[in-house]
């Protein structure tokens, strides 16, 4: 390949996108051309961006990598290759990721050696998934019945209100149930809850 592989990251966490991006910049045959901490602000440049392989964190606040791959497919001059990040290397995460057309799915453990693999490939026109993916989803800290009930209506972006008016529950029970969620699931925010939630399986198939 005489060209460089143009590459763009996306990653909420500073340092890991800092780590990343110092890594791939060591390869004479990858060019890092732009990074970003926050999925709205990329989608605002995109217009004006040009690169031949995008990698994305499957979780970030406002939009989960899924929702921004599906916006990225939705963009009439996009042509760029997609690799998803993932902490959580599950059978549905993964099917879903291609039903949308994202060419990787790697974990966030893996090693640089593997990501420089699969950009190459991917820049290439290859479809990789890791190979050292699990099988069985994680099963432990699952959420009570009520609380599933609370997290599937928190990612169908109902607020609190409608939240306890269709459970027939009262306000700062829905607050309650959404504490105990964040604290179950390790998260700290709404948005990152049904981002664990799909990631984790509790939500059903992403939809």
């Amino acid at each position: 390949m005489n060209e460089s592989i143009r590459v763009i990251l996306l990653d909420d966490h500073p340092l890991v996108l800092e780590g990343i991006h110092n890594r791939l910049q060591l390869e004479p045959d990858i060019e890092v051309v732009a990074s970003y901490t926050d999925p709205l602000l990329l989608l605002e440049d995109m217009p004006q961006l040009q690169a031949d392989v995008i990698i994305i964190d499957a979780s970030m606040p406002h939009m989960t990598g899924f929702e921004l791959s599906t916006k990225l497919k939705e963009l009439e001059s996009f042509s760029m290759k997609i690799i998803m990040l993932s902490g959580y290397m599950y059978n549905v995460l993964i099917q879903k990721a291609f039903q949308i057309g994202i060419n990787a799915y790697i974990s966030k453990q893996s090693p640089y050696e593997e990501i420089l693999y699969t950009i190459r490939q991917v820049a290439l026109g290859c479809n990789l998934l890791s190979p050292s993916r699990p099988t069985n989803p994680l099963k432990q800290e699952q959420l009570s019945a009520i609380e599933r009930e609370v997290l599937r209506r928190i990612a169908e972006e109902k607020n609190n209100r409608q939240v306890a008016y269709e459970l027939a529950i009262s306000m700062r029970t829905v607050e309650h149930h959404i504490i105990s969620i964040n604290q179950k699931l390790g998260v700290k925010s709404r948005g990152s809850a049904v981002a664990k939630g799909y990631e984790l399986g509790l939500l059903g198939p992403v939809s």
